[in-house]
Order: structure tokens, then C-alpha cells, then sequence
């Protein structure tokens, strides 16, 4: 069993324990300091990358164009993503789907979190100000809270590659996470490029073809489709409408 292997198999047993989100946050981040120590382990899986090893479950997946997937646990209970990072690259301020541990495996990677002040309420606004600001590097640890209590951005704080191991606990299914603007107080939504691109194609044909649109979006309101696919319908429709 290599390191990789055998983080997993502590992760999952320490998850099968679990008593408090905090309690193991601090367990996961023990477990990714040593993970993260050194990147000899990393090596095989990037050679599979490389080699377009299909099999292996490696692959280039969700919402960042720089994120892969290595693990996801058989009970689908936590996910392992890698990100690798170009010198001076950087995400955009988001939220998360559920609570995770990150480590740095190689470089430096810089974490600024956010604390939301506005409730919510008000339909793509937000209100935010910074908390922390550090910079990480191999076998130190950050972790992420659920939802508006876990508002960060990464980038590379180094001048060459960088990587980021990341594990997240399920937490809930909305597909989507959302994205933040300090300066404009706009909060957007941001899909996998699958699901996006389903978006787009409606959104697009709303624009040509509105009648067409809106006997197709009424059609596919009553069929089985997840809420937040429904929402992103019904939205369009309201405008085709109005």
C-alpha cells in the first residue's frame, strides 16, 4: 500500500468515526500534513496523466480547469481532487458544497478567507470583507466550512508549478457552487462544464428562437430534472414572459 493508498484508508476510517465536523477537520488535517510532506507519491499518478491511463479514475473533471479527480470513496462519503497550478494562477472567491482539508504537495499556495456579512436573502448580492490571509507550503493545511461559513480564494504564491491536494465530505447535492465579487456585491452561480453548457445552449436558443424555447422549457419543467437545473429553467422562462 503506498502513501496515497494508505491516507485513504485512514481518511475513511476517521470519517467512519466521526463525531463533530471540527474534530475531524483537525484529524484531516493531521492526515494531510503527512500526505503533503513529500510529492514522491504524486509522481504515479501524474505519469498516468500522461499517459492517458483512462482506467485509473485520473481525470480532469467539475468546475476548474486545473482540478482532477484521483479518489472518490467507494461509499462516495469524501472525494480527493489535485489541483495543479500555473506560476501566478489564481481561482476566484467561492463557497463549498461541504466541509474539506487542503494541504500544499509542492510550491506555495496562498489562502484568503471571507466572512459573508449580508443574510442572503437578496438574489445574487453579497456583502463580504476579509478575514485571513497566509501562505502555505508543503504539509501545511487550511480546511473549509460548508456554504457561506467557508468563502476563500487560492492562488500560487510561487514562481513555478504548484499543487494543492483537496478532500471534501459530502455535505449536500446542488451541483453548483457559488461565486463572490466583493467589489460589484454579486454572487453568480457556477456550474461543471457539462451542466453549463446545457445552460448556455437554453440561454442561447431563448435569444433565437423564443417561442421554440419556451414550448421546449415547459416540456422540460415537467420532466424529472434536478431542482437546480428547474431553477436555472424557470428563470429563462420568466424572462421569455415578462
Amino acid at each position: 500500500m503506498d502513501r496515497f493508498e494508505e491516507f485513504c484508508v485512514q481518511y475513511q476510517k476517521m470519517l467512519s468515526g466521526e463525531k463533530t465536523i471540527f474534530s475531524s477537520i483537525e484529524r484531516g488535517r493531521e492526515l494531510m500534513a503527512e500526505l503533503t510532506s513529500r510529492p514522491d507519491w504524486f509522481c504515479n499518478y501524474l505519469i498516468k496523466i500522461i499517459s492517458h491511463e483512462s482506467s485509473t479514475g485520473i481525470e480532469r473533471s467539475g468546475i476548474w480547469p486545473n482540478e482532477y479527480n484521483i479518489y472518490r470513496s467507494p461509499d462516495k462519503s469524501f472525494i480527493v481532487l489535485a489541483y495543479i497550478w500555473e506560476a501566478g494562477q489564481a481561482d476566484i472567491i467561492h463557497d463549498h458544497n461541504g466541509w474539506g482539508v487542503v494541504g500544499t504537495l509542492l510550491g506555495k499556495m496562498r489562502e484568503k478567507k471571507y466572512k459573508r456579512l449580508d443574510d442572503g436573502t437578496k438574489e445574487g448580492f453579497c456583502e463580504i470583507e476579509e478575514e485571513s490571509d497566509n501562505v502555505l507550503g508543503p504539509g501545511e493545511t487550511t480546511f473549509v466550512l460548508p456554504l457561506n461559513n467557508g468563502l476563500h480564494v487560492m492562488d500560487n504564491a510561487a514562481d513555478g508549478i504548484a499543487v494543492s491536494i483537496n478532500v471534501y465530505r459530502k455535505f449536500i447535492d446542488r451541483n453548483y457552487i457559488q461565486s463572490f465579487d466583493p467589489v460589484g456585491k454579486k454572487v453568480t452561480r457556477l456550474f461543471p462544464g457539462r451542466t453549463l453548457k446545457e445552460i448556455l445552449a437554453i440561454k442561447t436558443l431563448a435569444e433565437i428562437n423564443p417561442l421554440q424555447t419556451e414550448e421546449l422549457l415547459q416540456k422540460a419543467l415537467g420532466a424529472s430534472k434536478p431542482p437546480f437545473l428547474k431553477k436555472e429553467y424557470e428563470e429563462v422562462l420568466q424572462k421569455l414572459r415578462a
